[in-house]
């Protein structure tokens, strides 16, 4: 099963779910709903309670200060003192709760001094606090401070009568009249407690009326509730059953069919074409060089482009013909009910002139090209996995030849499929088995006719094959990231050669390595040459990355900091292949750059070409204005180099004077040349 499939399952597996737990949901919400209101009636049944203690102890208290009027027996005034606490333990928790932020500890203590049940006292405090708004319950809160006052009037009478008992010489006036006050308090304590039960009764039976209104209401609008959404649950799943449907045989970044539609469909069309006798065209698309695309401009850029592509696609589909997305950047599409080869073959060079125009990317254009890979049914296979595999192979041949093309598949392609196969495979073992080793090309002063550089070139010495060219290896090695690992040696190596030449008093000059795409990409590219050069011990100024000018546009202002980063350490900057890219003049004054190496497309046709010299003298003359060095490559003949003489250009690489070398005769050439300044390139004195 594949990751839509489950998904699909997975969803249809959650939907019965959904909805049980939509009537928990609503069971709980009563559940809640009821244990609120039994709190309630519960906290106003503790009001009630411990109201029926304050009245018996108001009154035991009346009683036992009376009797000890009369007897004054200690013990009658305690058991006075005991009772008269209870009210007043009501009263500071009272006092209490009336605060901004109410103590709740001593709140406890208090309704613990007035005799209420340890287990009532938080429903008491939380129910004086959220509804002492409310009318009935400000009528008992009223009441209560009315009995406290009162209560605090009795306190004081008994504290009086006791005074006035054990004092030397009692007077019976006053303690009369004390008496008599005490007998007034007790009547007038009668009715403000009444008032404090009838408003509590009142409260308890609004509540209870309240609440049930809640409970009757809340169930059924609570049931009708579930229902609804539960109905609403069976219409999602149907749309996300619509959904999964479309994820599983849709492509999420373009909404094209994908592979499985794809080969659906094809299966269906071959089953049509074969009883038909007809037959139908499979084109395999890929992007030229996307990956770099990605790498540089970033994912985001990457999927915009791609959304791009398949827009345009569209537009160039006809009606019944299936356009998919089968990869990261390949398309396919299925092309039925042809009349012969010749349309085939015009939609292909339709697809890959249109494809090939400028997309936008942010404010940029950017450029990319399409190969293509053409099978036909029945020639080329009968199902669809062999159709589309020559198809593949046949996109294969396409940018083998040069990309921006495409091809009809042929059997011979095969053999060539299996070779490259078997060659990315070679590669991948080539660094560990040591099958690598580096030329070195000089660079030369023109003016001196000095050596004052190598550029560090890489070769592959493979044990069956020889020699490989760079050509067949390194778009293998960038396409499949093993450039990474590979750059990473060329410059251990590259640095190390370089400074065991300077450990032989030879020449000091400095060695050019090139970095792609991939390398200046890499998040850890400072730390790796940090360490590189610290290991090697070569000064790091006689390093030179070469970087191409669509690399460093494709990075924009990223690009700055990882330029300044490496010209902190000393490591000098060379733009190659300058003057191929398409990109703003502008970066050569942004940027940290040391020197322009002119392509060799411009060196190749000089003196026949006036236009390639236009170019080549209006570069050398810009770059000197920004105090650049300029250094022409592939110089391969004397008027080439004597125009490039007459222009000032700083230094030439070429076959003219030198072909890339192998290690062992650098340290003989760089020897001689010191000693032997070649009296051909030199400026006359």
């Amino acid at each position: 099963m594949n990751g839509a499939d489950s998904s699909y399952a997975s969803l249809r597996g959650r939907s019965p779910f959904a909805i049980i737990w939509m009537f928990a949901a609503i069971v709980l919400c009563l559940l809640i709903l009821a244990n609120f209101s039994f709190g309630v009636l519960s906290s106003l049944r503790a009001y009630v309670g411990g109201e029926s203690k304050w009245s018996k102890a108001q009154k035991d208290a009346v009683f036992h200060l009376q009797k000890y009027a009369t007897t004054r027996a200690a013990d009658d005034l305690r058991q006075f003192l005991d009772n008269i606490a209870v009210p007043l333990g009501d009263h500071t928790a009272r006092l209490e709760m009336n605060k901004a932020n109410p103590d709740i500890q001593k709140v406890r203590l208090g309704f613990a001094g007035g005799g209420n049940n340890p287990d009532d006292i938080d429903g008491m405090f939380n129910l004086y606090r959220r509804f002492h708004r409310v009318s009935v319950m400000q009528r008992a809160i009223q009441a209560w401070e009315a009995g406290d006052d009162y209560i605090i009037q009795l306190d004081k009478a008994g504290r009086s009568l006791q005074r006035e008992i054990e004092s030397s010489s009692p007077r019976a006036q006053d303690i009369e009249s004390t008496l008599a006050e005490v007998s007034s308090i007790n009547e007038k304590l009668t009715p403000i407690e009444n008032q404090f039960v009838d408003a509590l009764s009142q409260a308890s039976r609004t509540t209870f009326k309240l609440l049930q209104a809640i409970m009757f209401a809340a169930t059924p609008g609570l049931l009708i509730l579930g229902t609804v959404l539960s109905l609403r649950i069976l219409q999602q799943r149907k749309r996300e059953d619509d959904r999964v449907r479309h994820i599983a045989f849709h492509d999420d970044l373009t909404s094209l069919p994908n592979r499985l539609m794809l080969t659906q469909r094809l299966d269906q069309a071959l089953s049509r074409h074969r009883r038909a006798a007809m037959k139908l065209a499979i084109l395999y698309l890929n992007l030229d060089r996307f990956k770099v695309i990605n790498d540089s401009l970033g994912h985001e850029a990457g999927d915009a482009l791609l959304r791009q592509v398949a827009d345009r696609l569209r537009t160039q589909m006809r009606e019944g013909d299936t356009l998919a997305r089968v990869g990261g950047d390949e398309f396919v599409v299925l092309i039925e009910n042809y009349e012969n080869s010749i349309d085939v073959s015009a939609c292909a060079q339709r697809l890959v002139e249109q494809l090939g125009l400028p997309y936008v990317l942010g404010n940029k254009d950017c450029h990319v090209t399409l190969s293509l890979g053409i099978s036909i049914f029945p020639s080329d296979g009968c199902d669809s996995r062999a159709l589309l595999k020559a198809a593949d192979m046949a996109m294969y041949r396409a940018k083998e030849t040069g990309r921006n093309n495409y091809q009809y598949y042929v059997p011979s392609m095969n053999v060539h499929t299996l070779e490259r196969l078997e060659l990315e495979s070679d590669l991948r073992r080539a660094l560990e088995r040591g099958e690598f080793l580096l030329h070195y090309q000089p660079k030369v002063d023109i003016g001196s006719g000095l050596i004052t550089g190598v550029e560090a070139l890489l070769r592959w010495k493979h044990p069956r094959r020889g020699l490989v060219p760079p050509l067949d290896f390194i778009p293998l090695a960038e396409e499949t990231g093993l450039i990474v690992p590979i750059g990473e040696w060329v410059l251990a190596t590259a640095c190390a050669r370089m400074q065991a030449w300077q450990g032989r008093a030879l020449p000091k000059l400095s060695v050019a390595v090139n970095l792609s795409a991939r390398q200046f990409a890499d998040s850890k590219l400072f730390a790796k040459l940090t360490r590189i050069i610290h290991t090697s011990g070569l000064d790091p100024a006689l390093l030179e990355l070469e970087i191409t000018e669509s690399v460093v546009m494709s990075y924009g202002e990223s690009a700055v900091a990882v330029l300044d980063k490496l010209k902190s350490i000393g490591v000098q900057i060379a733009i190659d292949d300058f003057g191929t890219g398409y990109s703003s003049l502008a970066y050569l004054k942004r940027f940290p750059i040391d020197t322009l190496k002119v392509d060799r497309s411009f060196i190749r046709d000089i003196p026949g070409n006036s236009a390639d010299m236009k170019i080549t003298r209006a570069i050398i003359a810009m770059a000197h204005g920004l105090r650049l060095n300029v250094v022409a490559e592939g110089v391969e003949t004397a008027d080439q180099l004597q125009f490039l003489r007459s222009q000032s250009c700083d230094a030439v690489q070429g076959y003219l004077l030198y072909p890339p070398l192998e290690e062992d005769k650098v340290a003989a050439v760089l020897e001689f040349n010191r000693l032997n300044c070649a009296d051909s390139i030199a400026v006359p004195a």
